[in-house]
């Protein structure tokens, strides 16, 4: 009854996940989750910036400096 309440529950019971960056297939518990976009990417192509993993260079950067960007539009708007 569990098992089958997990599969309900689980869009894709497949053990496995593909990698949307270099479309490698891996276990489902190897594919993290990039912070950002939310796309799935291996250890392989994973970029580590502080303490997270994003799927690519564009999102950490965008993770860390989105928010400077907006505070500093803020300011600018401010000035004016």
């Amino acid at each position: 009854d569990s098992a089958m309440r997990r599969r309900e529950d689980d869009e894709d019971a497949s053990p496995y996940l593909f990698c949307e960056r270099c479309e490698q297939m891996f276990e489902r518990v190897l594919i993290q989750e990039c912070s950002y976009c939310f796309k799935g990417f291996c250890r392989n192509c994973a970029v580590r910036s502080g303490n997270a993993a994003f799927c690519g260079k564009a999102c950490a950067k965008a993770w860390f400096f989105t928010e400077a960007d907006e505070e500093d539009a803020e300011e600018e708007k401010e000035k004016k």
